[in-house]
């Protein structure tokens, strides 16, 4: 094409990254293929999706949008507020892990900025606790952490929804502790509004 670059997706940040962290991104044709083998996962919005090596979050980015695309009024309306839930239960049932703090970073602001698109578009204004959850379920659910080396080191949250917008929440391992006796499950944390979550 003359007079135009063309901008071909990246497959690596920098070499020394591939050396020291084995980091290779997927590219979104890749992802949304992988994806259309599954589109049964995407009938429910409270489907829980894992994602164990992150990235910068191509595949959580493509799952939550996928996810906000099944959002449907008639199944998950009823009050005020039901869009804004809607939009904070996709949020909330995908995991993400990767062992780089950088690339969890701009994982979390990649979705975040998924959740204002959507938002946006629907032309409604935030609530005044809508970005103090999006903010919170990020910070519970795409962490940093060793997936193969360090698994029994991670805990999530696992957030079911409850009539009135509220949120059920249970730590979760992503595996098991070794028991000895002096072992304690995570404790359920208190059922609560979703406006309240980033408080």
């Amino acid at each position: 094409m003359t007079g135009t670059t063309m901008i071909e997706p990246r497959h690596i940040k920098s070499r020394e990254r591939v050396r020291d962290l084995g980091e290779v991104y997927t590219q979104p044709r890749e992802v949304n293929a992988m994806l259309d083998l599954i589109p049964d996962a995407f009938t429910d919005i409270d489907t829980r999706f894992l994602e164990p090596a992150a990235g910068d979050g191509n595949f959580l980015v493509a799952i939550l949008g996928r996810k906000i695309a099944a959002i449907d009024e008639v199944k998950h309306g009823g009050s005020v507020y039901w869009y804004e839930f809607a939009l904070l239960r996709c949020l909330a049932s995908i995991y993400g892990i990767d062992i780089s703090d950088e690339n969890i970073d701009e994982a979390r602001e990649r979705m975040s900025a998924v959740m204002d698109a959507a938002r946006v578009f629907r032309g409604e204004p935030a609530t005044a606790g809508f970005d103090g959850a999006v903010a919170a379920i990020l910070a519970t659910n795409i962490v940093v952490g060793d997936s193969l080396n360090g698994a029994d080191q991670i805990v999530f949250v696992e957030y079911t929804p409850l009539p009135g917008e509220h949120f059920q929440r249970v730590r979760s391992e992503l595996e098991t502790p070794a028991m000895d006796l002096f072992y304690e499950p995570p404790a359920a944390l208190p059922t609560i509004h979703y406006s309240e979550l980033g408080a």
